[in-house]
């Protein structure tokens, strides 16, 4: 009984999970075993810097969440491993909420901090605020005030809207395979409103950053780099790159995905929609530019 029980679950599931077949799980396995190995590096070598450098500005503190970011991914990323390696998820379903949740509660929080950084030098560049002023106290008020803002929009969306279908409790050995929550208006509407933004603030602030380095190259040519204010933007410009890297495909992907998946129940869109979300954890290879000297 519990054999035919075990075949007809594996059979009613077969149609629309089996998008992740052996090639797509060497894919997997391969990008977030990249991530884990290069981002443990970067992560390890880069706080080992800052408790070295014990710096009190307030850029430095907004780095240290995103190390504890990095970290929390990181620390996730063995179970992922462990699942695309064996095909059977063993934690159960409230684990799979947490791991999957950590990946895109770690990409929407990374975007934010970074796009502080961005702003917090393009204020400085324009005089609207000194550095003296800006101290590590600011920067540790405005870090609790994204964390707990920030959770509190996340949690309740993640964790009320996705994994709450019920064709997911029927499915204890597989993870990660939330898409079907997208038959939901509410997701949908979410999800679309999170595109949204996003673009529109990193189209924003790339034009802006993009405008001010062409000034200081102006201004400085050919000596910029020896100035601490076009380094401080070169460093604000590659965290827009990260962001445009790692972070849109998945988004741009997204729209598609949305409008597409209902209808055709397409298993290759389901493959290419977890690629993109893969990709996003190659954010934690930042700490390596910084460490290798690639961003001075």
């Amino acid at each position: 009984m519990g054999v035919m029980n075990g075949t007809i679950m594996s059979n009613g599931s077969s149609t629309d999970q089996d998008y992740c077949n052996a090639f797509c799980r060497i894919i997997l396995i391969t990008v977030y075993s990249v991530v884990l190995f290069g981002g443990t590096i970067g992560t390890v070598t880069m706080s080992y810097m800052m408790f070295k450098r014990n710096s009190q500005s307030a850029i430095a503190t907004i780095i240290i969440n995103i190390i504890v970011l990095h970290s929390l991914l990181l620390i996730s990323l063995p179970f992922r491993l462990s699942y695309y390696l064996s095909a059977v998820w063993k934690l159960g379903s409230f684990a799979c909420q947490v791991v999957s949740g950590l990946i895109y509660g770690h990409m929407y929080f990374t975007f934010v901090f970074y796009v502080a950084i961005v702003i917090l030098r393009l204020l400085i560049y324009f005089k609207k605020l000194q550095m003296q002023q800006l101290q590590k106290f600011h920067a540790v008020v405005l870090s609790i005030i994204i964390w707990m803002v920030g959770s509190f929009i996340f949690l309740p969306i993640f964790f009320l809207q996705y994994g709450t279908d019920p064709s997911y409790t029927e499915q204890q050995q597989r993870c990660f395979e939330f898409h079907r929550s997208l038959n939901c208006t509410d997701t949908i509407i979410i999800n679309y409103s999170i595109i949204a933004i996003m673009m529109t603030t990193v189209l924003s602030l790339f034009l802006l950053q993009l405008a001010v380095i062409l000034c200081l190259i102006r201004d400085y040519w050919p000596d910029m780099w020896a100035h601490q204010d076009y380094r401080a933007q070169i460093k604000s410009f590659f965290f827009l790159v990260v962001i445009v890297v790692c972070f849109i495909p998945h988004h741009a992907f997204r729209i598609y995905f949305i409008q597409n998946y209902p209808k055709e129940k397409n298993s290759k869109l389901i493959l290419y929609n977890e690629i993109c979300v893969a990709l996003t954890a190659f954010c934690c290879l930042d700490m390596l530019c910084f460490i290798g000297g690639i961003i001075h």
